[in-house]
């Protein structure tokens, strides 16, 4: 029953938290970018005596758009979900300045799948008509909705938009933005063939955003590449700890159910000690009498671990809904591992009975019968 009880908790804990890795690696590919690219701007302080007058910006402000198939061409190029252009600037809106978003609407839906649009997306193609997705800070105060007409300026250059949806409220910086389509936002900010920033997602676990952040700036340069892996790795130490203290408690499980095997077997020692001195009276070797302990040893482990693996799978079962949401699969690849360390554990738990066992005096035995 003990090496039943380990094995279970080993497999329980491995299963459990083998699903729970996956879910948290599913849930942080929606989190968005994990690589922010900007041009490197340096930032150089004006000071006068003792008072600061502001900063001086020195560098290019975009990013050729020509060069963001540059992007595609790192080492490690496989992981790359999306890239996603960004252009910022002001314009004008029934007179009062707001920011425009210019995108690619294809691979922002991508980058952004969480946007609840109250409409539709902006198309991927352009269209002659431009539309817009408009943030809910910008579209309730002006009562805009899907459908209505806006003029938006800058400069000498003024264009009409549609409104093809409001952006439910996410909390984030969106919900300030009119969003255009980059063609159109590069044609009203007069940026033709720029972007402000790009942001990047590695469709991976565990992906070395910081390695592909410097190959990012190999193959672009003048732009700096930054991960935003920080978060993910926190979280993802967090459940490494809990896994580890999971799994020493099932370490110490399997230790005490060797214990529990040795006392059996010991045991059962004591009263086979008419049989085993009769083995040795009539000639059995150490050799005969440790290999048949041994062979009981592993044999016990091998039932238990068989058994335990269905348990724990059982019990992972169970468990696994109500603790991450997901639903385990049997982790065939790790049944032979659990059930040679439950022979090993039985096999070690036969050394004191062993010992005991060759301690046996025949002549003492055969005296008492």
């Amino acid at each position: 029953m003990g090496v039943v009880v380990a094995a279970a908790a080993i497999v329980a804990v491995i299963t459990t938290f083998s699903v729970a890795e996956e879910s948290f690696h599913e849930a942080t590919n929606k989190f968005g970018a994990n690589v922010v690219v900007r041009p490197a701007i340096e930032s150089i302080p004006l000071v006068d005596g003792y008072s600061t007058m502001g900063s001086l910006y020195a560098g290019n402000n975009y990013i050729e758009e020509s060069d963001i198939h540059k992007i595609y061409t790192i080492r490690d190029n496989a992981s790359l979900s999306v890239v996603a252009p960004r252009l910022y600037g002001i314009a004008e809106l029934e007179g009062s300045s707001v920011v425009v978003m210019g995108i690619d609407p294809q691979q922002e839906r991508n980058l952004k799948p969480w946007w609840m649009v109250r409409g539709h997306w902006l198309p991927d193609e352009d269209t002659e008509e431009p539309e817009a997705l408009l943030g809910s800070d910008i579209a309730l105060p002006l009562g805009l909705t899907e459908g209505s007409m806006i003029t938006l300026s800058r400069d000498n250059i003024s264009i009409d938009v549609r409104v093809a949806g409001v952006i439910e409220s996410t909390g984030d910086n969106e919900d300030g933005y009119v969003i255009l389509p980059l063609a159109t936002s590069q044609y009203l900010l007069s940026q033709e063939g720029k972007v402000s920033s790009l942001e990047v997602r590695a469709l991976c676990n565990a992906c070395p955003v910081e390695e592909m952040s410097r190959q990012i700036e190999g193959v672009l340069p003048g732009i700096e590449a930054r991960a935003m892996s920080q978060i993910v790795q926190n979280e993802m130490a967090i459940v490494d700890h809990t896994k580890s203290s999971a799994m020493a408690v099932s370490i110490i499980t399997l230790l005490v159910s060797t214990l529990t095997v040795a006392s059996t077997m010991l045991a059962s020692i004591n009263e086979k000690m008419k049989e085993i001195g009769i083995m040795r009276a009539i000639g059995a070797s150490d050799i005969q009498i440790l290999s048949m302990l041994f062979f009981e040893g592993a044999l016990i482990g091998a039932v238990g671990g068989f058994i335990g693996f269905f348990v724990g799978t059982l019990a992972s079962f169970i468990t696994a809904p109500m603790l991450v949401s997901q639903t385990p699969s049997p982790m065939w690849n790790i049944l032979l591992p659990v059930v040679g360390i439950c022979i090993l554990t039985g096999m070690l738990a036969s050394l004191v009975p062993a010992k005991r066992a060759l301690g046996i005096d025949p002549a003492e035995v055969l005296r008492s019968v």
